[in-house]
């Protein structure tokens, strides 16, 4: 959950959190990264590691991203040092065949402090360990997004929000729909939104008709509110918090099947707008939800200030 040389995506929100926190108030930070993309070795030779950092070092808060990377907490379990963990969608909604890194998810929250969650349905799959649970979704910078439209329209635009390579995005689901679409006689063009810096996140996002999410599960997916803060159209499955995140926003729509058809009238519906008019009121949402980086890390320092020793 943070960027690396060969995944620059990746965890991008974790990072804009941490940075967002260390400039705005009075926090000293030390970051220690598990590339679990590069190996899953790394996450058990991270036991070892991260209880010597911690040893070693007298820090008032340890705050775990992703429940594989509290893995040290299961040969330390009488840690002092209050520790967070955000749990981030996969590490506890993960498919059948993944059961092993819910398993240990679910090892690792009665050994922490306070754990937070990204929406309503992590707290019914959590219940009983309701007393840590805090939910505080991931925020993100609403003015990096820009709602103006480059798309010259001779082409509908459509993003994926991911990488296609992971089974949990559900790429097949899109690509049916997308192949359908195009056969209706729509010109269709499609973007990956995967490995992206957040300059080209923000200009490919300005490129779109709509936002398409055929995923399986999701937290609290950070494309879809950046979607929202430029003003692009999105059609999703009901994974994660994206119902309360884009209902009653105008041009989007959330889909309560894995019908391709269902997804497929809700685009053809876009496709008869001018392309002027495939516009949200996305960012006013959010700002309502309290979205934005400030209103999120706000509510993290209280946390860390709650619980530091």
């Amino acid at each position: 959950m943070y960027p690396s040389a060969s995944y620059t995506y990746n965890g991008i929100h974790v990072k804009e959190q941490i940075d967002y926190l260390t400039k705005n108030y009075p926090l000293e930070k030390d970051i220690y990264f598990i590339d679990g993309g590069h190996s899953k070795i790394n996450y058990f030779k991270s036991i070892f590691r991260a209880n010597h950092l911690i040893k070693k070092t007298d820090y008032d808060v340890v705050h775990v991203h992703f429940g594989l990377s509290g893995l040290f907490l299961l040969v330390n379990p009488f840690l002092k040092t209050p520790v967070v963990l955000t749990i981030h969608g996969s590490d506890i909604n993960s498919p059948k065949h993944f059961g092993l890194m819910r398993l240990v998810t679910k090892m690792i929250i009665p050994l922490v402090d306070r754990v937070i969650i990204l929406n309503d349905k992590m707290l019914s799959k959590l219940s009983s360990q309701r007393e840590k649970l805090v939910k505080i979704p991931c925020g993100i910078n609403i003015d990096q997004f820009d709602s103006e439209r480059i798309n010259d329209g001779k082409k509908f635009v459509i993003g994926f929000p991911g990488n296609k390579d992971r089974e949990v995005k559900n790429y097949p689901l899109f690509r049916e729909i997308v192949t359908s679409v195009a056969a209706r006689g729509v010109q269709v063009e499609t973007v990956e939104f995967h490995n992206m810096t957040r300059a080209e996140v923000a200009l490919n996002l300005s490129r779109l008709d709509c936002l398409l999410m055929t995923s399986h599960s999701e937290g609290s997916p950070q494309i879809i509110k950046e979607a929202m803060a430029g003003g692009v159209p999105i059609i999703s499955a009901n994974v994660g918090d994206v119902e309360l995140v884009i209902s009653d926003v105008e041009n989007c729509c959330v889909i309560n099947t894995y019908d391709p058809g269902d997804y497929i009238d809700e685009i053809m519906k876009l496709t008869a707008l001018e392309p002027q008019q495939r516009i949200t009121n996305g960012k006013h949402k959010l700002s309502l939800l309290g979205f934005d980086q400030q209103s999120v890390c706000s509510k993290v320092y209280e946390l860390y200030r709650s619980l530091a020793k």
